[in-house]
């Protein structure tokens, strides 16, 4: 018996201190699996955190995954919000509570994303999710778009940053009631060794001009709509127009550059298609096309066309003006156009020859010499005012030889006197050069002028004095031939006479 009590007693005590061992372990387990809850609500918690880079209006929506447990590489190359500068289409940065724009039956909604590393193509793909059916305020179709990384005009400015503009013109339905809605936009891309990269963010939409909730709630919806703020389209003209050349020739090539200017303070313009027209069949077009197409034309912003032309010697003297038709799309894709014009003028080259009357190589001061001169117009248009005057040191002309309007192809004379006096200082006879002036007018009234010149020699004139000597010399030699006349006369009257008396007294 007592033996039996002994082996009693041990299996008693065995029993015992296996219950301990079992009651211990559940314990290690009861905390190992509380511990293990504590770490799946931490990392759960750092899952749900919204992500402080997109914004009051936008938060993170991808989820992070165990690329362990998934066996899926993942990129990279992440893409966050740029929170701190304002785009186009922006009326605030996101780091100060960027709302989409909701106007005019539409909501613009902008999203302008950084990469941390580099994408394939530069190019990421976006598209929207709009929610369930039907409580969305929208009007459900496809929205995905592509957009490249490209240089963007940041608040208001001329300074520029590299950027993902993602935008989206989304179309409000009709029957939309009032309230706040989330948008979700998902963009993917790959990076350089083809990962793909992916993310998604959220915007809330905030609609107040649609059907009241309330009355829509009790059955007597409201279709009364409050009014949209009308705003106006952007206009695209011609700023300015500059010409590479003081004055543009017939037969001669010339460039044009011209300054397109986008007025709006709101609106940018895209897809810009200029197309030139050229009136005049004198003046040609170089360029490979008259069609020449923009991207995209910012608020209050420029572009230039470069425009290469030629006129054909057959160009007469006049304005021509030369057009540009512009059609280009809003940021709503409407489409637009408008007109310009700017004006080149075109001048013929004036080809006008003087013909040289001849001046002797001797003149005397004193003498008047008569000139006529003549003068031919070559060139392709009529010339006007065509006049000749005469200058030089001993020179003097009487009047300016006017020959007047030639037209193209004939010629014309002027007359004039030219007055010898003598030479200014102490030699007053000698060589001087005379100066022949012609001047001439185009069609615009610019004055030309062409100059030739010659070389004469003014001499002395004849001395006075011995002039009065020759005369006096010729007098007296007159008077001694008239005596001697006198003196024959009285001998033959006498020997006339002596014979008649001879005669009578025979």
């Amino acid at each position: 018996m007592k033996k039996f009590m002994s082996i009693l007693l041990v299996i008693i005590m065995c029993l015992s201190y296996h219950f301990i061992l079992v009651v211990h372990a559940s314990t290690l387990d009861t905390k190992s699996d509380s511990a293990v809850m504590q770490a799946g609500k931490s990392t759960q918690a750092q899952t749900d955190k919204p992500d402080n880079e997109a914004g009051a209006g936008a938060k993170d929506e991808a989820d992070n995954k165990d690329d362990a447990a998934s066996g899926v590489s993942m990129s990279e190359v992440s893409l966050c919000i740029d929170n701190k500068n304002v785009y186009e289409g922006m009326q605030q940065a996101y780091a100060n509570g960027y709302q989409p724009v909701c106007a005019n039956g539409n909501v613009t909604l902008v999203l302008p994303l950084i990469s941390d590393g580099k994408l394939q193509q530069d190019k990421i793909t976006a598209s929207v999710d709009l929610g369930a059916t039907d409580s969305s305020p929208f009007v459900f179709r496809s929205y995905e778009k592509e957009f490249n990384c490209k240089p963007e005009y940041i608040n208001g400015t001329g300074e520029t940053k590299d950027i993902f503009l993602v935008s989206f013109e989304l179309t409000l339905s009709e029957k939309r009631v009032n309230g706040i809605y989330p948008v979700i936009i998902n963009v993917t891309g790959k990076d350089e060794n083809g990962i793909e990269v992916q993310k998604s963010f959220t915007n809330f939409v905030t609609v107040a001009d649609g059907i009241d909730p309330n009355a829509a709630a009790s059955g007597a919806a409201d279709t009364t709509q409050a009014e949209e703020t009308p705003t106006s389209a952007p206009v695209v003209l011609v700023d300015k127009s500059v010409i590479n050349t003081d004055t543009v020739k017939a037969g001669e090539d010339f460039e044009v550059t011209v300054t397109l200017k986008n007025t709006s303070r709101q609106k940018s313009v895209q897809n810009l298609v200029a197309t030139v027209n050229v009136p005049s069949a004198d003046i040609e077009l170089k360029n490979d096309s008259n069609t020449i197409f923009i991207g995209k034309i910012g608020t209050q912003k420029t572009t230039e066309l470069t425009l290469k032309f030629h006129a054909s010697k057959s160009t007469a003297d006049g304005n021509y003006p030369i057009e540009i038709a512009m059609s280009y799309d809003d940021p709503k894709a409407s489409t637009l156009s408008s007109t310009g014009s700017f004006v080149v003028t075109v001048e013929q080259p004036l080809d006008v020859k003087l013909t040289m009357p001849n001046i002797d190589k001797n003149v005397t001061a004193g003498d008047t010499i008569p000139l006529t001169f003549q003068v031919m117009n070559l060139g392709r248009s009529t010339v006007y005012n065509v006049r000749c005057d005469v200058t030089g040191d001993g020179l003097s002309q009487t009047k300016t030889a006017f020959i007047g309007n030639m037209e193209s192809g004939t010629a014309g004379e002027g007359e004039t006197n030219l007055f010898i006096t003598t030479l200014e200082g102490k030699s007053q006879y000698g060589d001087t050069t005379g100066t022949v002036t012609l001047t001439y007018e185009d069609g615009f009234g610019n004055e030309q002028t062409q100059e030739f010149s010659f070389n004469t020699t003014i001499n002395k004139m004849p001395d006075e004095a011995s002039t009065g000597d020759e005369k006096k010399e010729k007098s007296a030699s007159q008077w001694w031939i008239s005596l001697a006349v006198i003196g024959g006369l009285i001998v033959l009257a006498g020997a006339v006479s002596g014979a008649y008396y001879m005669g009578r007294k025979k």
